[in-house]
């Protein structure tokens, strides 16, 4: 969150939102939403880094639901973001893992991002 507050964007969370109800980038408002009520909490510090990363990397509603391909492009760079700055945050706080399956639990990060791990395997 301090990242995005760095870059000018902020980060809000909502609590009245339903476990499944998706957290949301606002560009127009330099902000995210992030549902807390999210059914698997431990995924929440990878969507709040996935969020920032379609503001930061200037994502748009508009490029967003331009084509169904260019949203899979959109997602899978805001996921790669979301994996930069928990390495990050790691590499600043002398955090090691000996395989990349043991910092996705520790990360929560959702198993359908595996593969952008093992790309970097």
């Amino acid at each position: 969150m301090n990242y995005g507050l760095d870059h000018q964007f902020g980060v809000t969370f909502s609590y009245t939102a339903e476990d499944d109800d998706p957290s949301e980038s606002f560009p127009e408002y330099s902000t995210a939403v992030i549902n807390a009520n999210w059914k698997n909490i431990d995924e929440i510090p990878f969507i709040i880094g996935h969020e920032l990363g379609h503001l930061i990397l200037g994502h748009s509603r508009k490029d967003f639901d331009q084509s169904p391909a260019k949203r899979i492009r959109m997602e899978r760079k805001a996921n790669e973001f979301s994996l930069f700055l928990l390495t990050e945050y790691c590499d600043i706080h002398d955090i090691y893992f000996y395989n990349w399956l043991t910092f996705a639990q520790s990360f929560g990060i959702p198993k359908d991002c595996y593969y952008l791990l093992e790309e970097q395997a």
